[in-house]
């Protein structure tokens, strides 16, 4: 009887070996890729991050990339702390489509590849959310352009919040002229404005995505010191068009510069 409850053992941890050795089988994982900038611009050098695990080890990870459909051109990626790697891809011309994808090898020789990733090289579009109205719950962008700006498919972001209730797509056919102003107000039913809140004291941030999910600006009044507004016509916004301060306006200029309204 003794013989047959240690065979059985035997068999049974061996068997168990088996099946946790199978568990540490199989290729790397491909995660958090970051691509920076995400908006490049004519002959700017591109720098790809990312996070690259495995149990066994990995022999190497490289960045291949094309540019306009070309033969892909390898980059070996250097390791950092965390099991983060990077690469810079060098900068291309205006209007170039890079299409970038992370290999990784492990110690067997399985090969793992990330989704491709998609950049354009393009002239800065330089549209801000310029204004905001808490009370009114209205935000006013600003085209600093020279030209008019389609704004078709672009969204809005509360709070660096993914889901869908703090995020909103601009409809399509929406304009901003030349150096104009475009004021939206909240729209509970999403058709003509944004879903989603506005405190005049809790403080907010508005991310502004092209149609491509680049960023394209950030209104931030709530990581540093938040500014709160009173009853209309205080609104927050930035200190001039498109810059980087941020002040309390005792009345302000929704639709209008911000030149024109009270401090």
């Amino acid at each position: 009887m003794k013989k047959i409850l240690f065979a059985t053992i035997a068999i049974i941890t061996l068997l168990s070996s088996c099946v946790k050795d199978e568990q540490y089988v199989g290729p790397a994982v491909i995660e958090n890729i970051l691509i920076t900038p995400s908006s490049p611009q004519d002959n700017q050098d591109i720098t790809v991050t990312c996070k690259v695990t495995d149990l066994k080890g990995l022999t190497d990870v490289v960045a291949r990339y094309s540019v306009n459909n070309s033969t892909a051109v390898t980059i070996n990626m250097t390791a950092g702390t965390a099991h983060t790697y990077s690469a810079t891809i060098p900068g291309q011309a205006n209007n170039s489509a890079i299409v970038i994808i992370i290999s990784a090898t492990n110690m067997d020789g399985l090969v793992s590849n990330s989704a491709q990733q998609r950049v354009t090289v393009a002239p800065p579009v330089l549209v801000y959310v310029n204004e905001c109205d808490p009370n009114a719950k209205a935000m006013e962008l600003y085209n600093a352009m020279s030209t008019e700006v389609d704004l078709s498919g672009w969204s809005l972001r509360k709070d660096s919040k993914t889901d869908e209730a703090n995020n909103w797509t601009i409809p399509a056919g929406t304009k901003i002229a030349a150096h104009g102003y475009l004021v939206i107000t909240q729209d509970v039913t999403g058709v003509t404005g944004f879903t989603f809140g506005m405190s005049a004291t809790k403080g907010f941030s508005y991310h502004l995505f092209d149609a491509n999910g680049s960023l394209r600006d950030l209104l931030d009044n709530l990581t540093g010191t938040k500014i709160s507004a009173g009853a209309s016509p205080q609104t927050i916004g930035r200190l001039t068009d498109g810059s980087a301060t941020l002040t309390l306006f005792t009345v302000g200029s929704m639709g209008s510069s911000n030149s024109t309204g009270t401090l």
